[in-house]
């Protein structure tokens, strides 16, 4: 490996969630991205994919370059007029020194001017370019296939959106002009020294090949170390987040001090990484001021040999070539030193430019078609024609699945868990594709529909609510954010949660915490059903919703739900026995395929596997429910008359079935 070269790239992968549109590295992780790769110092690939993005700056980037010329030439020539400044000193030309002195300070505001008006405009294209970069990038990730997500960390993607942008940036800018303003430099160096006294710059340049050797072994022992504590420091960084996540675990099975034990010796692990690492830097930099001082002792025995034989004539040249070289030797290894201290930058900047295309390639597993259409308008008839589907080839999930769902059919699935209920919710939404038979709602194949108006006729309650940053009503809005307040709190009183957030501080206006960890799982659930029925859906899919609310809640929910779902195409996957007994019908799925359909009673009197699953867990529920709607008619009246009495909060019983 050369000086600024790097690990070899090729093969080709698979990608992520989509299909390979480019070459991939070899030695990736499971998901296909290997975060300690540390990349080439230049990949030819990267820069051709990442200079379009300067095209729109054509302008700003020639006035950024040609100040950067300008600062770098008139910088890297003030030790040439200090020489000439010695040597008119040495003749005795006062004229000239004042001269001379005159066009040092020109030279020097030259510089200063002409570095400023770069440094604007990097910054200036720099923040354009990092917002056009991250938009790009934020609106491809939103639009990749659920099928991406289940096999990506979040982490990981995150990086990619604020670390790689980042650093790409940089490149762009500043990054790209500090390494072209230190080899203009170099190259100044090397002709004025050459045109000044040829056979002292070949004295100076003497010491270049054995520095390069050392550069060359620094570079391979630095690039190991470097990946070594971006490696120490992943694991580190994933095992503070777990610890952190499963704190309860952690402490409800007493492991802080076994878990500290492992921290620790992450930690010791991580620190020895980086000691070495910050060694071998430390070491590079006295290795180059040592090259500085024998080069400089090497061009004053030099000249000093010359001064003893040097006659009248030439003693002013003399102090010229002197003054200029021993000035020129220290300016001559600075852009070598600025190169070796951002070698590794160059290298995180290739990297993190290829990362970035590797997400920008990964094709959507589920597109548009071209001549995809509108769903203007739902009624809500859904048909799963012989409908299979896998996840990883060979493995099915569903098998030959044949359902007709009717306009305002409410749809219960049971089964043992694995059966493929929430699958069957995901692929109507199709947020994966079927990879037999057909999906249809109103007669149109879903692939034959633009899956934006497919979704904006639908509606999703999961089993662990989402809230997002803001106010309860943002949330409640979420789906509809031009609601008016009225709209959002109709929808809040419609499943019961009006009471709680009333009671709030702020009541409607309560920022909430991170994901809503200032309200329980049952008021975030609540939350979430009016988020649902605020959106007004043709097609609702409850997916275990119920499963975190309490007994008498799920009363509330159940009483409003009822005169909700009328009219709307439903979807339900419970294990509570009140949604399930009032649906139209109940599919019984096992091991991917129907193995009983019918009504509630329809069903029990079957003797089949509906009726061993009721028996296990629904009957329990028979007795709570019945005690429950009678102790809550009247608070319900109460609360159809305006007069608040929130019910008292018990535990979600356990689940069963799902």
């Amino acid at each position: 490996m050369g000086m600024f070269g790097g690990a070899g790239a090729g093969g080709w992968s698979s990608g992520i969630g989509g299909q390979a549109t480019g070459p991939m590295r070899h030695g990736r992780g499971s998901d296909g991205w290997d975060d300690e790769y540390l990349g080439k110092a230049y990949d030819a690939q990267v820069v051709r994919r990442i200079l379009p993005y300067l095209k729109p700056y054509k302008k700003q980037a020639a006035l950024a370059l040609a100040c950067m010329i300008i600062s770098a030439v008139t910088s890297f020539l003030q030790p040439l007029l200090i020489g000439f400044t010695v040597k008119a000193g040495v003749e005795g030309d006062t004229n000239r020194i004042w001269l001379l002195l005159g066009i040092m300070v020109g030279a020097a505001f030259v510089t200063w001017i002409s570095a400023y008006v770069q440094l604007l405009t990097t910054a200036w294209m720099g923040n354009r370019l990092l917002l056009e970069l991250r938009t790009e990038m934020y609106d491809h990730m939103q639009g990749l296939s659920l099928s991406f997500y289940d096999e990506m960390e979040v982490g990981r993607m995150i990086s990619r959106l604020t670390s790689d942008v980042t650093v790409m940036q940089e490149l762009l800018t500043s990054g790209s002009l500090t390494f072209l303003a230190d080899f203009v430099g170099l190259t100044v160096v090397v002709i004025v020294l050459l045109m000044v006294d040829w056979q002292l710059a070949l004295v100076t340049f003497a010491i270049v090949p054995p520095l390069i050797i050392v550069m060359v072994w620094w570079a391979r022992h630095a690039k190991a170390a470097f990946v070594n504590v971006r490696v120490k420091i992943s694991a580190l960084y994933g095992t503070l987040a777990e610890n952190v996540s499963g704190v309860r675990a952690v402490q409800s099975m007493s492991r802080e001090d076994e878990n500290a034990r492992r921290f620790d010796a992450l930690n010791q692990e991580n620190r020895r990484a980086n000691i070495w690492a910050g060694m071998l830097t430390a070491a590079i930099m006295p290795v180059i001021e040592l090259a500085v001082a024998i080069a400089t002792c090497a061009v004053v025995i030099v000249g000093g040999m010359r001064a003893l034989n040097a006659s009248d004539v030439n003693v002013a040249h003399l102090f010229l070539v002197l003054t200029s070289f021993t000035l020129y030797v220290g300016r001559f290894f600075d852009p070598i030193r600025d190169l070796v201290l951002q070698y590794t930058m160059l290298q995180r900047a290739m990297a993190g430019g290829e990362r970035i295309f590797e997400v920008l390639d990964t094709e959507p597993r589920i597109k548009d078609r071209e001549d995809a259409v509108e769903l203007e308008e739902v009624e809500g008839r859904v048909d799963f024609d012989d409908v299979y589907f896998h996840y990883t080839e060979g493995v099915p999930i569903l098998q030959g699945i044949d359902l007709h769902v009717e306009p305002g059919e409410t749809i219960a699935f049971v089964g043992p868990t694995g059966a493929g209920k929430t699958t069957i919710t995901s692929l109507v939404s199709r947020g994966y594709e079927v990879t037999g038979g057909a999906i249809r709602i109103d007669g149109h194949d879903i692939r034959d529909v633009k899956r934006r108006s497919l979704t904006k006729h639908m509606g999703v309650v999961l089993q662990n609510p989402y809230l997002f940053s803001g106010t309860v009503r943002d949330n409640i809005a979420y789906g509809r954010p031009e609601a008016t307040d009225e709209a959002v709190i109709a929808a809040a009183k419609a499943v019961g949660a009006d009471e709680f957030i009333s009671r709030l501080p702020q009541g409607y206006d309560t920022v909430l915490q991170q994901r809503g960890q200032n309200l329980s799982v049952g008021q975030r659930q609540l939350i979430s059903f009016a988020r649902a029925i605020l959106a007004a859906p043709r097609i609702l899919v409850l997916d275990e919703a119920t499963a975190y609310v309490d007994t008498q809640t799920e009363v509330i929910i159940q009483r409003a739900l009822r005169e909700l779902l009328k009219n709307r195409t439903s979807f339900v996957i419970a294990h509570r026995l009140s949604t399930i007994r009032e649906a139209s019908r109940i599919v019984v799925l096992d091991q991917g395929r129907i193995a009983e359909i019918g009504s509630h009673d329809e069903l029990l009197a079957k003797g089949g596997i509906y009726s061993n699953l009721y028996k296990m867990t629904y009957e329990q529920e028979q007795a709570q429910q019945a005690a429950a709607m009678v102790g809550e008619d009247e608070a319900f009246a109460r609360r159809r008359r305006g007069e608040v009495q929130p019910p008292p909060q018990q535990a979600p019983s356990p689940a069963a079935g799902s």
